[in-house]
């Protein structure tokens, strides 16, 4: 009986997750969109992650409007950090209106740049946020059109 509900409970995994991914999503096309790492120095929040075309044919995606990834507490929004020039902490990220040189987050004047993505073909990008406080954890991270990450508190 144990060997059954196994068996199920791996039939309706989702998407398949490796463990070297903190998490997988869906994202456009059908794609993966891996949880690669989530880690908290000097009051800042990265969150690195893949995304990864998981299918044989190329597609052109939008790039993800950096304005619009966001990471939610119960009671907070937060936006991606910027510096002191009002670039934001987020790579790799384009302010062209056109890219197609790898880069997947666009700036809120590159409006229409897309990536090509053949089939198989993965893309890491990173983020920066101000890290949430000790009793805001777990957050929500939302990438545009990708369910939503649940992250807990990285240990120290």
């Amino acid at each position: 009986m144990k060997r059954l509900l196994l068996a199920a409970a791996l039939t309706i995994a989702g998407p398949a997750i490796a463990d070297n991914y903190l998490d997988t999503q869906f994202g456009p096309y059908g794609w993966e969109v891996h949880l690669l790492k989530a880690t908290v120095a000097n009051d800042v929040l990265t969150v690195a992650f893949m995304i990864e075309n998981t299918g044989t044919d190329g597609e052109r995606m939008d790039l993800l409007d950096v304005t619009e990834v966001v990471y939610t507490t119960s009671d907070k929004k937060f936006p991606v950090l910027q510096d002191a020039n009002g670039d934001y902490l987020a790579s790799p990220i384009t302010y062209e209106q056109s890219s197609d040189d790898g880069n997947l987050f666009r700036g809120p004047d590159a409006q229409g740049s897309t990536i090509y993505m053949s089939g198989g073909e993965k893309q890491v990008g990173w983020v920066k946020f101000e890290a949430p406080g000790d009793t805001d954890w777990p957050v929500d991270l939302s990438l545009p059109g990708v369910s939503p990450f649940v992250i807990a508190k990285p240990s120290q």
